[in-house]
């Protein structure tokens, strides 16, 4: 078992959730699945600079930014990581699993804290002994070579290996029509074209050409199911995330500003979890709620209007992405009651929906179907007026989540594909627009965003809705915003 000390030594570049010092044999696990299921080997690229490096100006701040797939698979959080995967092994050359790391730089950590880094030679033996049995305490590799070697590995890789193909993870995809969507703007393209380029040098003793091919799809397949550990570290980003949400809402009205509900909100969620955000939180009062990505989070909060929170904390690499409505007043004026109920009946409607064998396409035509019919039998009918900026579907009403809060291919094809036990997706209806009803005699007119999000995981017979605990009925809500502003 791995030593506490060990884990809080490197946990600013090995985060560690619920499995704790069970995590290396789990990380083997994962790449023990890709072994098995791999018919060549398959290269993984991390990240080759931490987000904004690029720009000597930008300080981002991100915890958390590996390529997640290198994070599945040895857990390393930094920049500059390579991870081969080969099935068999090539004998004394090199074994299954090969993980290649920048040297040691002893004075960047001075700067920038503890890396994972193979020691220099002039470091003491004792130095570079610890050193590298750290790192293959943590991964679980064994193999672990200098980053500067692997071009001249792989390329004798591919003059040994007897098949003409081998894999890299980039994310390239036959869609449900055999169209080929490719992304060809992340690194992980470029670290196809470096290797396919390397590939092309090398003089095979059968003269054959060699092809690199993608092995995101079969990643995919094999990562999107969460194990265990992952479902506990949803659920404790969950509590993390319904916590500051229950303590900040009472204090919505006081607080006066988007800002200020985003700052009370934030540390709600950053005093409970090491791990941070899941993404930049939206808070969007009145009218900016319209506005699906929001950022600003500047603006008064108005008597009487409501305010949009779509928010979430990680906890390790597993996310929460929750959205809750809030009357700044306290209590949802009418038309405010009439738009919020026909949204949570449309996602209460998906979730009963949401199970194995269903497609997030089919849930995302029902569930916009559902809340269209449901808007002209409550609204409409009665004479309300709506101006929109979209018709239809003004969004997905689901996403796969996992490793990524906006997990499986970026192209989204996964849409089609059914359900699976394990994988866990959004719920997420909305409307958005300006709204006017006469009610029981009076005139209500105004701006309104409102979207309710939760998070769902598959399970053999349906799904199971993480989030339940986060209040999202009326009554709760307005009950939760007539407490006393808990005092810290």
């Amino acid at each position: 078992m791995v030593s506490p000390s060990l884990l809080r030594r490197y946990s600013q570049v090995y985060p560690v959730g619920s499995s704790g010092a069970r995590f290396p044999e789990i990380l083997k696990a994962r790449r023990r699945a890709h072994l098995d299921a791999l018919d060549s080997f398959a290269i993984f690229s991390g990240v080759p600079r931490e987000p904004g490096s690029e720009n000597i100006w930008i300080m981002s701040a991100v915890k958390i930014f590996q390529e997640p797939a290198v994070l599945h698979l040895c857990g390393i959080n930094q920049p500059n990581v390579i991870l081969a995967l080969i099935p068999g092994g090539l004998g004394k050359f090199c074994g299954e699993e090969v993980l290649f790391l920048p040297e040691k730089n002893p004075e960047r950590e001075f700067w920038d804290g503890v890396r994972f880094g193979i020691p220099s030679t002039s470091g003491t033996s004792a130095a570079v002994g610890t050193d590298l049995e750290d790192i293959r305490i943590l991964t679980g590799v064994k193999d672990v070579r200098p980053l500067g070697e692997f071009e001249a590995w792989f390329e004798t890789l591919v003059r040994r290996w007897k098949k003409t193909r081998g894999y890299a993870f980039w994310h390239r995809y036959l869609d449900e029509q055999g169209k080929v969507r490719e992304t060809r703007t992340d690194h992980n393209f470029e670290f196809k074209q470096r290797i396919e380029k390397l590939g092309r040098g090398v003089r095979r003793a059968d003269k054959r050409p060699f092809e690199i091919r993608t092995c995101a799809p079969l990643h995919f397949e094999l990562r999107l199911p969460l194990d265990r550990d992952q479902v506990k570290d949803v659920d404790k980003a969950v509590a993390v995330t319904r916590d500051a949400f229950l303590e900040t809402a009472p204090e919505t009205g006081v607080l006066g500003t988007e800002t200020a509900l985003e700052a009370r909100l934030q540390y709600g969620m950053l005093r409970r979890s090491p791990y941070g955000l899941s993404f930049p939180s939206i808070i969007a009062g009145g009218r900016n709620a319209t506005v699906l990505h929001y950022l600003k989070n500047d603006e008064p909060l108005h008597s009487g209007s409501l305010v949009l929170m779509d928010f979430g904390a990680r906890w390790g690499s597993m996310h929460a992405d929750i959205t809750r409505v809030l009357p700044v007043s306290g209590k949802f004026n009418p038309l405010q009651a009439l738009i919020y109920g026909i949204v949570l009946e449309a996602a209460k409607e998906n979730e009963r929906n949401a199970k194995p064998g269903a497609t997030i396409r089919a849930l995302n035509d029902k569930v916009w179907a559902f809340l269209e019919k449901s808007l002209e039998e409550r609204f409409f009918s009665k004479g309300g007026k709506a101006k929109r900026a979209y018709t239809g579907k003004p969004h997905g009403v689901s996403h796969l989540m996992g490793e990524q809060e906006h997990d499986g291919d970026p192209h989204r094809i996964y849409q089609d594909h059914p359900l699976q036990p394990g994988w866990q997706i959004s719920n997420e209806p909305g409307l958005y627009g300006h709204f006017a009803i006469t009610l029981k005699g009076k005139r209500y007119s105004e701006w309104i965003g409102i979207r309710i999000e939760d998070d769902l995981l598959i399970t053999k017979t349906g799904c199971r809705n993480l989030s339940a605990s986060i209040p999202r009925e009326i009554p709760e809500i307005e009950a939760l915003m007539a407490r006393q502003a808990i005092s810290h």
